[in-house]
């Protein structure tokens, strides 16, 4: 797909129905790889899948532009600071221009905002009087569901029918091994338009877009659509020298990760001495500078070690949180 966009010449592989299925369950890229031409000359079941999917990232996408303005609108009524990320902004429902080229390949699971703590029981009071009703509620979000029964649905694929979740997050707290790291100051970095909407200046959101990225580096469950994220955000232009600000302010575990994957896959397109001044804020960076790239894709059969956990963990509490979480989790490989 990477040489696809990048005008470069690559084979195609001999795709199988079943690899195109998981595949793309763990990249969220379906819909992009049949828009750019990857499937065309596939046997006609995967063609006929690819042609579903797309469909299906279509109708998800509309349902989605459809409810964003009026879950921002909710929340704007009640005198809110709620920002929204993501994919409601790189797929451009939440107003102004979509990053991605073609939007509508774009898989949404769910609208991310986030709103101040303080005001975390206000905007799900704001919510819940709009109608969507709470899910589920965790230290680091809130889960509405505004359709869709919260049940697991299709695991060949998206559905346009499978839950649409609205998640409100109290700041910018990104869940890790049983605990969370925090961002910036969202009123800080955020700014009201004159429709009454709140937004994040570009800087920041392109650096909360790098740190959701990061986390996933982190958990060792990243799907290729964020990282194409940042792709098609560099596309557009990024301040780096701004960002490199902002992210003085940001948990080095919501930095450092995401601009050592970027610079493995995409060279150059982080400025070295960005890369190397957030690498140098980790406390084991040289734990990822040992580390493959498909180390840490997305990947349901594997369990990350508990090394690899405990290494990201900077106090006591951390730990603890790594253990528990260790304890929790389902039997199976790990690496």
């Amino acid at each position: 797909m990477l040489a696809r966009l990048l005008g470069r010449d690559s084979a195609l592989p001999e795709w199988q129905l079943a690899t195109v299925q998981q595949v793309g369950l763990a990249t969220g890229l379906t819909a992009l790889a049949g828009s750019l031409g990857l499937f065309e000359s596939a046997a006609a079941d995967v063609v006929a899948y690819v042609q579903e999917q797309q469909g299906q990232v279509q109708a998800r996408a509309d349902r989605f532009a459809a409810l964003t303005p009026k879950v921002l609108g909710a929340l704007a009524g009640a005198d809110i600071c709620a920002v929204p990320v993501k994919g409601a902004v790189l797929g451009g429902s939440a107003g102004g221009t979509a990053t991605w080229p073609s939007p509508q390949t774009r898989p949404m699971s769910d609208i991310d905002v986030l709103v101040p703590a303080r005001y975390r029981a206000q905007a799900g009071a704001a919510l819940a009087r709009a109608g969507w009703a709470l899910h589920a509620t965790e230290d680091h979000e809130d889960t509405f569901l505004a359709w869709g029964d919260g049940s697991v649905g299709r695991t060949d694929g998206e559905s346009a029918d499978h839950n649409g979740r609205v998640e409100v997050h109290p700041g910018w707290l990104e869940f890790l091994h049983g605990y969370t790291a925090h961002g910036f100051d969202i009123e800080v970095e955020s700014y009201r338009t004159d429709d009454g909407q709140w937004r994040l200046a570009d800087p920041a959101f392109a650096v909360h877009v790098v740190g959701h990225l990061s986390s996933t580096v982190v958990r060792a469950e990243v799907r290729a659509v964020n990282l194409l994220d940042v792709y098609f955000l560099q596309q557009q232009g990024l301040d780096w020298g701004a960002m490199a600000q902002v992210m003085r302010s940001v948990d080095p575990r919501l930095t450092g990760p995401g601009l050592w994957l970027v610079d493995r896959v995409l060279p150059g397109v982080v400025p070295g001495e960005v890369l190397r001044f957030e690498l140098g804020r980790l406390r084991h960076a040289e734990l990822l500078a040992a580390t493959s790239t498909a180390a840490v894709l997305r990947d349901p059969t594997q369990r990350t070690t508990s090394r690899w956990r405990s290494a990201f963990a900077q106090s006591a509490a951390e730990q603890a949180g790594v253990a528990r979480q260790l304890g929790r989790s389902a039997v199976g490989r790990f690496r």
